[in-house]
């Protein structure tokens, strides 16, 4: 019975991703976001006037989702939107913008936390080897 989890790629990615996920939320839920928004108003605050769609290629979500995610962060007015032509701009506001610098180091906490419990290398090469996952399925 274990070997039908342990060798199962899809149970295993879902089962750190959620846990990895659950530890983030708990973390960036002190500046009540969760770990998707807090990523995406650090990606935002980075990337100035970057367009939903970049977002969502980027975040590897629906448009839909950036869309909504997007929605609550400007209901607190963390980020706002500005048409330019027909494509659509995300920016922070003063308010977000200073929010996203502490969301970077609770990010950069959270990371060392990994590479404290894993090791450096470790964390390293898991991310790397996801990362290739990810483009290698991408092009399937």
């Amino acid at each position: 019975m274990a070997d039908i989890i342990e060798n199962n790629l899809f149970y295993l990615t879902g089962a750190l991703s959620r846990k990895l996920t659950n530890q983030a939320d708990d973390v960036f839920a002190t500046v009540g976001l969760s770990s998707s928004h807090a990523l995406l108003l650090w990606m935002i605050n980075d990337n100035p006037n970057i367009q939903p769609s970049q977002l969502a290629n980027q975040m590897q979500l629906k448009p839909s989702t950036i869309t909504r995610l997007v929605q609550k962060l400007e209901r607190r007015g963390l980020v706002e939107k500005k048409s330019k032509g027909r494509a659509i701009a995300i920016r922070c506001t003063d308010k977000g913008g200073g929010l996203a610098q502490e969301i970077q180091q609770k990010w950069d906490q959270l990371i060392q936390q990994k590479k404290d419990q894993l090791g450096d290398r470790y964390v390293e090469v898991l991310s790397e080897m996801i990362a290739n996952a990810i483009s290698t399925v991408e092009r399937e």
